[in-house]
């Protein structure tokens, strides 16, 4: 049987399950089919029961589609997990009231133990919670505990606790849904999987069924499960293992590749191409020297970055066109060699300077005030895009979406509220139309300063950054002196930059470059994908030699590597280059030629002369 038999036996039997399914296999698809399914046998009765089917999606763009796909069935309640965690829980007020005054504390002791400033409590809280007039939801990752407003996170963990210690609550959802389906479910938290499995489900095994579509190799968030393998049913669990092995997105090699390194799922490809996988590595690598590190470093990363081009060149004589707007792309971990080329090597160096190996997380992953405020960010919890920066703003100006303009400044500015609430729309167009076309000729500081003084989008944390690192010397504590002298730096710096790196740099986290970067790859498919890696890069999250050679002692950074390194291969539909510049041993070597086929690995400067 095939994969979608296997589940509508399952469905029959009353068994919960989870479908394991590879890169390419149309999990998507089966997830509709499965929806479809249970629509036209089950629809009616589950209409008369005043019941639904749950569909949790991992983001608001596969809600969309999942929607769109089942013609906008009202008997399918669609929505993210926190959408879904929050409705079923909003309702409850006096106990999500007692839950806030319990995270709270919960949140201090936290603080407390991690040495934090004890910003986050609210002192008093349980006697004053019932001044609060109702808890409610912000999507968004700021909360005000004082006034009720809870953000993603305290959702999750809200729900947890109120899933284990209500059991009427289970029994009500199970009773409101007796279908649950859970999308990617490899990045759901796990705090959510205990809930919808250990509270939930273990409660409700005769009345309601789950079923989690996903793949364990393709988890790239810290924070999510990763696999339900402990669940299944053959480890004593209550979930049967469905597996989905078709791939109908890559070439012959490509998947053959892929069963060699993977091992709990063997691949049949649906193409009749063959394609192709090679590995190129750098074989005569320097020996490192006992003293002047940072020059052989410097040295080295020359040397690099020559091979690199001479590799895209090689390629470029095979056909491959990289412009971006091919079908060709580039997967690599940003650095700053990648910044440079893409175009924002100033930005990259700026960041760098002031935050070392932190840079990935204040810039890349943009979580520092000044990149928030022009970009936005990712929300962790859902890797959904928060359209919060000015390019969002400027995005739905070009596209002449006049309403989500207006929208958005209501949200984040103060141009349409207060005292400015009667301002001339048209002014505010005007405004916006000038902004845009400064971002290719002037400064970041012109930009931020034209934005901030017409309300455009007001940012509190930018406020305060600004406010504190433009403090006189002599008014910032002894402590803090070496910090400040840094922020100083850092922000001047950043406000003396072109506009356009900030917009080179947007373009390159939307993935309209060349270059694209592992979180931005999940999901698409490319003609042909230069995969480079290079373990110099964030050393302390990826190793791609020990992952080679197996000898990673690092259990968590041994599956990130293996997950990102599959991820990016099974972006290819017909070929794949993987560029290795880290120095491999013999051990690492010969694991490659098992997977990639001995006649399939060269070294780099016989390759490409």
């Amino acid at each position: 049987m095939n994969a979608f038999e296997n589940i509508t036996r399952y469905l029959e039997e009353g068994k919960s399950f989870v479908l394991e399914a590879g890169a390419g296999s149309g999990k998507t698809y089966t997830l509709i089919q499965t929806l479809d399914y249970l629509i036209q046998n089950y629809g009616d009765k589950i209409r008369r029961s005043n019941q639904k089917i749950a569909c949790i999606t991992y983001t608001n763009v596969a809600k969309k589609e999942i929607i769109d796909r089942i013609d906008n069935n009202n008997l399918v309640l669609v929505s993210t997990i926190h959408e879904f965690m929050w409705t079923s829980i909003k309702q409850y007020q006096k106990q999500l009231k007692l839950e806030l005054c319990k995270l709270n504390e919960i949140n201090h002791a936290n603080d407390i133990s991690k040495g934090k400033a004890e910003s986050r409590y609210i002192a008093n809280l349980a006697e004053r919670i019932d001044a609060i007039e109702k808890v409610v939801y912000n999507d968004t990752s700021f909360n005000d505990f004082e006034n009720g407003i809870l953000q993603h996170d305290d959702v999750i963990e809200i729900a947890k606790s109120m899933y284990e210690n209500y059991t009427l609550l289970t029994d009500i959802i199970a009773e409101r849904f007796p279908y649950i389906f859970v999308d990617e479910y490899q990045d759901t938290a796990n705090d959510t999987i205990f809930s919808l499995i250990e509270c939930l489900l273990k409660r409700n095994t005769n009345s309601i069924i789950l079923g989690f579509y996903g793949d364990s190799h393709q988890k790239i968030y810290d924070y999510g499960v990763g696999d339900l393998v402990k669940y299944y049913i053959s480890n004593g669990g209550e979930i049967e293992l469905v597996k989905k092995e078709e791939n109908y997105r890559s070439s012959k090699a490509v998947v053959g590749l892929l069963n060699n390194f993977r091992k709990n799922i063997n691949q049949i490809p649906q193409r009749k191409v063959e394609g192709s996988s090679r590995f190129i590595y750098w074989k005569k690598h320097p020996e490192k020297p006992k003293k002047d590190i940072r020059k052989f470093n410097e040295e080295t990363s020359i040397v690099k970055n020559a091979l690199y081009d001479k590799m895209v060149d090689k390629l470029k004589s095979e056909g491959w066109v990289f412009n971006g707007v091919s079908e060709d792309k580039i997967l690599v971990l940003a650095n700053r060699r990648v910044a440079q080329r893409a175009g924002f090597g100033n930005l990259f160096e700026i960041f760098s300077n002031r935050f070392g190996l932190a840079t990935k997380e204040r810039l890349l992953d943009r979580t520092h005030p000044l990149i928030t405020f022009f970009v936005g960010t990712i929300d962790k919890k859902t890797s959904q895009e928060r359209k919060t920066g000015l390019e969002h703003l400027l995005d739905y100006w070009v596209a002449n979406n006049q309403n989500e303009v207006i929208r958005f400044i209501k949200k984040k500015g103060t141009a349409l509220s207060g005292e400015f609430k009667h301002i001339d729309k048209k002014r505010i167009y005007e405004l916006i139309d000038t902004i845009s076309r400064m971002r290719t000729s002037d400064s970041v500081k012109d930009l931020l300063e034209i934005t901030r003084a017409n309300g455009i989008i007001y940012d509190k944390r930018l406020d305060e950054f600004i406010t504190k690192t433009n403090l006189s010397e002599e008014l910032v504590p002894e402590e803090e002196k070496e910090t400040h002298a840094k922020n100083k730096i850092l922000l001047d710096s950043f406000l003396s930059l072109p506009y356009s790196e900030i917009l080179t740099f947007w373009k390159h986290i939307q993935n309209y470059t060349v270059f694209s970067t592992k979180h931005g790859t999940k999901g698409d498919e490319y003609r042909n994908v230069l995969a480079v890696i290079d373990d110099t890069e964030w050393p302390s999250e990826y190793n791609f030699k020990d992952f080679f050679n197996d000898s990673d002692k690092i259990e968590e950074r041994k599956l990130r590597t293996r997950n990102l390194f599959y991820v990016e291969c099974s972006r290819a539909i017909d070929n794949l280059v993987v560029l290795c510049l880290s120095e491999l041993d013999s051990t690492a070597i010969t694991a490659i030629e098992s997977w990639f086929g001995k006649e399939n690995v060269y070294d780099i400067e016989g390759f490409i002369r």
